[in-house]
């Protein structure tokens, strides 16, 4: 399908419509806490709408008004806290290294150790700002081990984004924007 020129309301639907899912998920995956991570890891993919339409300004305007609203309407902060730190801007991060980073191998590097500063930043954060110790939150496994599977779930990530933007560019978007 052709790409065109988003009108301006178009893009401000579209912007809402992302961010108004993406509250919705994040504040199941604060209520649901059963499904937390489920949750807020879906919450990230309302994005990609916008990411696969070079929408980059709407996507950041997506994250910050529902880091802001999210603030102020989830009950526990515990999937703020991951979606402000990692998957709220993820999406959008990820789509630029896909579109200015052509090597795979070396495009897969930089969005792991983006994961990586950006799970770095959560932890210092929760920690200094809000007062929790993550050490006591950690499960009682090796470090090591601990690393490895946090490293396979940003892989997972990854390959959850992917099927998610060839689902919107195969399925979606031909109804999305008549």
């Amino acid at each position: 399908m052709e790409r065109k020129k988003l009108s301006l309301s178009r893009r401000l639907s579209l912007g809402a419509m992302a961010a108004a899912l993406t509250l919705l998920f994040l504040y199941a995956s604060e209520v649901l806490t059963g499904f937390r991570f489920l949750c807020a890891a879906l919450s990230g993919l309302f994005v990609i709408v916008l990411t696969e339409e070079d929408l980059f300004g709407t996507a950041w305007l997506c994250f910050l008004a529902v880091a802001i609203l999210g603030f102020i309407l989830c009950p526990d902060r515990m999937s703020w806290f991951l979606y402000v730190a990692l998957i709220g801007h993820y999406g959008i991060v990820r789509r630029f290294f896909q579109k200015f980073i052509t090597v795979p191998s070396v495009r897969s590097i930089f969005t792991v150790l983006y994961c990586n500063l950006g799970t770095a930043l959560g932890l210092w954060a929760m920690y200094t700002v809000a007062g929790v110790n993550v050490l006591n939150m950690l499960p009682d496994i090796p470090v090591v081990v601990l690393v490895l599977i946090v490293e396979a779930a940003f892989f997972l990530l990854d390959i959850l984004f992917e099927a998610a933007a060839n689902m919107y560019r195969k399925r979606i978007r031909r109804f999305l924007l008549r």
